[in-house]
């Protein structure tokens, strides 16, 4: 009986984050879980950078790195301590086709929440609690356009709130050469218009990549056990299996 209760203790704290809508799960998005994969990706992109992504940088210290963000600022990850040792950033948006597209930047009491910055609407209860709504008119490519610059095999971090599918839609020729993916995935209607998670499941196992790990999962923000977003890993399921020849629609 001393032997499970460690699991009943996590199980009981897991509950309760779930209630206050915080993470609801041992935390995966280490360098070392990561690293337990196998993986050895050329080049790694980190879409939707933010101030940085530490574990992915830790957890290919070998790797070349092309960060992506629309938000100027994002370029402060370079700086980090954790930057990794090989990196280039570029100020763009990533989408289904190359253009411009208005960028979405809430403001709270607490400054400006760049992690928070869409290319679509917000609608869920989280909108409410921004003072204002800043908006930006951005670049967008496509993933396609930028991997063609980089060789090797390929890993890739998603976390563009809710503009997912519109990533995957320009990256058909990129994803046939990506090992893993690391995707942020609303398991809510969080913003308008956002494709469920069939669309882009579907999408990456057309690619050869198959859902394998939740590296991250938190609650519904409003005491609710639902789960309102995952960060999934995506890893070929057979690793030395080529990748389809065949081109993504």
């Amino acid at each position: 009986m001393a032997q499970d209760e460690p699991q009943l203790d996590r199980a009981m704290v897991n509950r309760f984050l779930r209630r206050k809508g915080l993470v609801a799960m041992a935390e995966k998005s280490t360098a070392k879980h990561l690293q337990s994969f196998g993986l050895t990706p050329d080049v790694v992109f980190d879409i939707g950078v933010d101030t940085g992504t530490p574990f992915l940088y830790e957890a290919f210290p070998n790797a070349q790195f092309a960060l992506i963000d629309p938000r100027a600022e994002s370029r402060v990850a370079l700086k980090s301590p954790e930057a990794p040792a090989k990196a280039r950033f570029f100020e763009t948006a990533l989408g289904a086709e190359p253009g411009a597209l208005t960028l979405h930047i809430p403001h709270s009491d607490k400054g400006e929440q760049g992690a928070m910055a869409s290319l679509r609407t917000r609608t869920d209860q989280l909108a409410a609690k921004f003072t204002r709504m800043e908006q930006r008119e951005v670049p967008v490519t496509t993933l396609d356009a930028i991997a063609a610059e980089f060789q090797g095999r390929l890993g890739l971090k998603i976390d563009t709130e809710g503009f997912e599918h519109e990533v995957l839609s320009g990256a058909a020729l990129t994803l046939l050469r990506t090992d893993f993916v690391i995707l942020e995935m609303s398991l809510t209607q969080r913003f308008a218009g956002i494709a469920p998670p069939s669309h882009l499941i579907t999408r990456l196992a057309d690619a050869g990549l198959e859902f394998r790990d939740v590296l991250r999962m938190t609650g519904d923000g409003r005491g609710g056990g639902a789960p309102r977003l995952m960060d999934v890993l995506f890893t070929r399921w057979q690793p030395d299996a080529p990748p389809p020849t065949t081109r993504i629609i």
